[in-house]
């Protein structure tokens, strides 16, 4: 009789402890709204949560007051002014997941299905943090607090031009004002990248590429790539952005617009068998909790909390759609320094913009 003793269990692929903190890791350096700097870690977040609870409160600084200087006169004192504060709030989520394979798809495929997920989780989790990420914008940009706020529409109805053209590009940037420049990446669908590539330079009345003292005039937004630049700002694609009805939102981003910060779980990972069930099975378990706070904005945990007592559910954690629900998301800063744009358009194609040249007619 073989001696089964020796045989390879799930268990003895991978150090549980170790293989959880390299799966999170691992889904977060491939991740590109990381590797862009879009979401940045803030491990003190974490360190807020050791104690226990849900939120992490995170006080901040107002902006002076605008007041008037005073004028000096040496027959009053200076008035004394002070800088007020204020505090937003940040909701710990967590999230377990876990898989399985049988002993007979083992044998009959002959391959190993377990191995081949616990190389693939890293994957998984970084598709759920781009989820997570997207259902918080949606849950912010619905709010009433952010109604009309650093957003712009191309497909509102109010003009011709519904495509990713420079000018609707632009609008969108500026709506941050003068601090436009803090927009440091731009995430797109693959379907707009598309018609950026294929922007023409070529006038529609001659057929001949457009030259400006000899030089070719460059396109609207001349064919970028994936890590090229629009105007500096850095291009992202990500097919998991919203699109409804030929309307595609993209986001800009600065940098550091999310904080994030994973924290330590009690059995991160565990892996067990089951030999009677389905004539033996083994399974692996990973388990999560983590904080992503949007800055300037701040979860409403009293109105979550209402709802979820109202309803008689569990409200340990949010789901993704509790985080794209907007009555949980409240604006605390100035709009100018919420550090992300909503941009909508179609994917129609991009037209050259031409000017006629002085004293033709």
């Amino acid at each position: 009789m073989a001696d089964i003793t020796t045989a390879t269990k799930l268990a003895d692929m991978q150090i549980p402890e170790s293989w959880a903190r390299y799966t999170a890791q691992r889904s977060v350096e491939q991740d590109q709204f990381f590797q862009s700097g879009v979401i940045q870690a803030v491990p003190q977040l974490a360190s807020q949560l050791a104690g226990g609870g849900y939120l992490v409160n995170m006080p901040y600084f107002k902006p002076l007051a605008d007041d008037e200087p005073q004028i000096p006169d040496d027959s009053k004192d200076i008035e004394l002014h002070t800088i007020n504060t204020a505090v937003s709030q940040a909701r710990e989520y967590g999230m377990d997941q876990g898989w399985s394979a049988t002993d007979l798809s083992r044998e009959l495929s002959g391959t190993d299905p377990l191995r081949a997920m616990s190389d693939s989780i890293s994957d998984y989790w970084r598709h759920i943090n781009e989820k997570i990420l997207l259902k918080t914008l949606d849950g912010v940009y619905s709010s009433d607090s952010m109604k009309n706020i650093n957003q712009f529409d191309a497909t509102d109805g109010r003009r011709t031009d519904h495509a990713f053209s420079l000018a609707n590009f632009n609008a969108a940037r500026f709506q941050l004002g003068d601090r436009y420049q803090d927009l440091a990446v731009v995430a797109v669908h693959s379907d707009i990248l598309r018609e950026l590539q294929n922007a023409n330079i070529v006038d529609q009345k001659t057929g001949n590429t457009i030259l400006v003292n000899g030089n070719q005039l460059p396109s609207q937004i001349q064919a970028p790539n994936p890590g090229d630049t629009i105007k500096g700002v850095r291009i992202v694609v990500d097919d998991t952005l919203p699109v409804k009805d030929g309307v595609y939102t993209s986001y800009l981003f600065a940098t550091g617009a999310f904080g994030w910060s994973e924290l330590p779980v009690d059995n991160a990972a565990e892996t067990g068998r089951d030999g009677l069930r389905f004539h033996g099975v083994d399974y692996l378990i990973n388990r999560r909790r983590f904080v992503l706070a949007p800055t300037g904005m701040s979860w409403n945990e009293s109105a979550y909390q209402a709802d979820k007592a109202a309803a008689k559910a569990t409200a340990a954690f949010p789901t993704l759609d509790d985080m794209g629900n907007a009555k949980y998301w409240t604006r605390v800063a100035d709009a100018k320094n919420i550090p992300f744009v909503k941009f909508t358009t179609t994917d129609e194609a991009i037209k050259q913009t031409t000017t006629t040249p002085t004293g033709d007619k």
